[in-house]
């Protein structure tokens, strides 16, 4: 198992960072807080398009680049630290299930447009927040009936992956963004880096995915628990690196309060579980890629360390920024919001624990 990046994967993160840093900082997502806008529709198509970030785990002969698991998890770490609103995720996700099914004509068809950037799709994955859908008819009838919801980037998608409750048990159903029947509702969110939304369907038409659902949907939620966890790296990088900084030139009593114990402790705690974390993210990166055995396992470890671990990363980020941390116009609380966010985001902690101690056998 290798930690340290590839000449490659360095070349990626740098390209990222500076991306974020030139076109997607911080300001741009307090603009789209204030337009009501879940993304930036330029920021969006130069990450897909130009970087080719929404085809990087698709495969060539569908127009990806083929570039596998460690590659689209540093590209996540670059966005997650700068807070990036994107459709992303759900496209990532969407293109996963694609990918494990056995639908080839459904795969021909939407892949390439996946990974371009031209058809926003997401996968509305359930979760202990609930959701059930039930399909009725076959063939060219079937139609859908229930609710999904919180479902990333589900407002915006024009094109929904959703499993359903059949007679003959769950499989997976392409929902067109623009079908009868079906409502969205974009919910209101702490976090405004992410784009979430209820999703209702009464008598949608739809078509049935071939292939084995229970496999994509598991394939599907290892991958998003990489995907949660490299984002929250990022980000708990991203507020170790903000509140050092503070440490340095905040002075109480005559002295840096980066000099204070209580301080240096809590940073040093702080950038011990990131490293922590930070190495399970890279064993289960590399083990998507090369021992796909060990995947669900290792992604969610990963998850579990570095959600965690970020979520109370940003409540000190907070808390040692003092009064000023606790204002609007910092970006402290915007850390705060993403942290609650990823604890939750396709599954609660204790879901993740008991989906880690199913992988375990325990």
């Amino acid at each position: 198992m290798a930690l340290i990046l590839t000449d490659d994967e360095q070349a990626l993160a740098e390209s990222v960072r500076k991306f974020v840093a030139d076109r997607s900082p911080l300001t741009s997502l307090r603009q789209l807080m204030a337009s009501g806008q879940p993304y930036d529709a330029d920021v969006w198509k130069q990450l897909s398009a130009q970087l080719g970030l929404a085809g990087l785990t698709i495969a060539e002969e569908h127009g990806g680049a083929g570039a596998g698991v460690s590659a689209l998890s540093v590209a996540l770490t670059e966005l997650g630290a700068g807070l990036v609103a994107s459709p992303l995720l759900g496209c990532v996700l969407a293109a996963e299930a694609l990918a494990r099914l056995d639908d080839e004509t459904a795969r021909g068809e939407l892949l390439p447009q996946i990974a371009a950037g031209e058809l926003i799709a997401t996968l509305a994955l359930t979760s202990g927040f609930g959701g059930h859908v039930t399909a009725s008819g076959s063939g060219a009838g079937v139609t859908l009936t229930g609710t999904v919801s919180p479902v990333l980037s589900g407002a915006e998608a024009g094109l929904l992956l959703v499993p359903a409750e059949g007679a003959d048990g769950t499989a997976i159903y392409l929902v067109d963004g623009a079908a009868a029947g079906l409502t969205r509702t974009r919910l209101t969110s702490v976090d405004h880096s992410r784009s979430l939304a209820r999703v209702s369907f009464s008598g949608t038409p739809a078509r049935r995915l071939a292939g084995d659902a229970a496999t994509a949907l598991a394939a599907a939620q290892d991958l998003g628990n990489l995907a949660i966890a490299s984002e929250s790296a990022g980000a708990m990088r991203a507020c170790i690196e903000m509140t050092s900084a503070y440490a340095r030139i905040r002075v109480a009593f005559g002295q840096p309060i980066g000099a204070f114990q209580a301080v240096k402790h809590r940073l040093a705690d702080m950038d011990k579980a990131w490293e922590l974390g930070c190495a399970a993210l890279r064993d289960a990166a590399r083990a998507g890629d090369e021992e796909p055995g060990r995947f669900p396992v290792a992604a969610s470890v990963a998850r579990v360390l570095l959600a965690g671990a970020y979520a109370e990363a940003a409540v000190d980020t907070v808390h040692l920024h003092g009064g000023i941390g606790f204002t609007w116009e910092h970006d402290a609380h915007l850390y705060y919001k993403n942290g609650l966010s990823n604890k939750v985001l396709l599954g609660a902690p204790g879901e993740q624990l008991d989906r880690l101690a199913d992988a375990l056998g325990i």
